[in-house]
């Protein structure tokens, strides 16, 4: 089992938790036949939306050909596979894949910083509600601890960043909320998009395809591991969200679209005045709704250029904020 207990978080549910915990287990994918039966499932749900890299891009990062471990920032891929233990329960799941986490372990060793990209999480559909979910957002802290260990430097006096890519928050997508509660619950908190205006390249073959590349707009969402309550962020933590991202998407993306995602996000981050960046709370659940008007579309997406923005019309931030609040309102 990867997943180490006492790295979820409490706000995940305890009970829950170790439900999950006696009924699945997590297992990496090092052989063909385990990469490509993760990679079918995340590409069923994530590749519609243009949100996965191609296929033969993360079997060459899982077969090591992409990572140069003497790099200022060495990255390492991952694929974590949950199945169903076998028990006594009857339930049937023994050995059935019931979800699947990717992952780059990068690691920043002048700074003593290892930052876990989270790609991609998936809980199969008959198997959500179970709380594997919380397993695969807290396996990866133990990755990065074996990171560490192997690159000589102890774990507890290095810095542990959780990060992961959120979408900004569609009152008419229910889903978009619900994910975030559930990072909120997990100890991550969000980095102001004004302070660091993020997007993901265009992951499909632009050259290809004849088409201009792009970026989607995202939310920087972070886990400062063994310090989940602080309220703010180093800059140079915020910094690196960037730049341990753009370590990995260099191997793959077309250097001069990294750059202007690059410069639309510093420049914000330069524009901030002070050595710590507050973070936004993300709500736990529909009683704190209001707590998302920062990350809605409308307060995100002008941070960006035209272009970047979708075809969706965006609303004003307080017309959109009163729609979000009467979705989640009771009855």
């Amino acid at each position: 089992m990867i997943v180490d207990p006492r790295d979820v978080c409490p706000g995940e549910g305890p009970e829950k938790v170790a439900r999950a915990l006696a009924r699945f287990s997590l297992g990496e994918a090092h052989d063909d036949a385990a990469f490509d039966e993760g990679y079918r499932a995340l590409d069923a749900f994530f590749g519609p939306k243009g949100e996965i890299e191609r296929r033969e891009v993360l079997a060459a990062w899982l077969a090591g050909k992409h990572t140069d471990r003497a790099a200022p920032i060495s990255a390492t891929y991952h694929m974590l596979l949950a199945r169903g233990v076998d028990d006594d329960d009857d339930d049937g799941d023994g050995g059935r894949l019931a979800g699947v986490r990717d992952c780059f372990v990068t690691l920043d060793r002048a700074a003593r910083r290892c930052v876990v990209l989270l790609s991609h999480a998936l809980v199969l559909p008959e198997f959500r509600r179970t709380g594997l979910a919380a397993l695969l957002r807290a396996a990866p802290v133990a990755l990065a601890r074996r990171a560490l260990g192997e690159a000589g430097i102890d774990a507890a006096r290095a810095e542990i960043l959780l990060a992961a890519e959120m979408e900004p928050v569609d009152p008419d997508d229910r889903d978009t909320a619900v994910r975030l509660f559930a990072y909120g619950r997990a100890g991550f908190a969000a980095v102001p998009p004004a302070v660091l205006p993020y997007a993901q390249p265009d992951f499909r073959d632009t050259a290809a395809l004849g088409v201009t590349p792009v970026p989607v707009p995202l939310v920087a969402v972070v886990r400062q591991v063994g310090e989940e309550d602080r309220a703010d962020l180093s800059r140079a933590g915020a910094a690196s969200f960037l730049r341990h991202y753009q370590a990995v998407h260099a191997r793959e993306v077309d250097l001069a679209g990294l750059a202007l995602i690059r410069d639309n996000a510093l420049a914000g981050l330069a524009a901030f005045e002070g050595e710590r960046v507050p973070l936004v709370r993300i709500p736990r659940g529909p009683a704190e709704i209001a707590g998302l008007a920062p990350l809605l579309r409308s307060a995100v997406m002008p941070l960006f250029p035209p272009a970047w923005r979708g075809k969706a019309p965006l609303d004003a931030p307080e017309r959109e904020l009163a729609r979000l609040v009467a979705v989640w309102s009771p009855g």
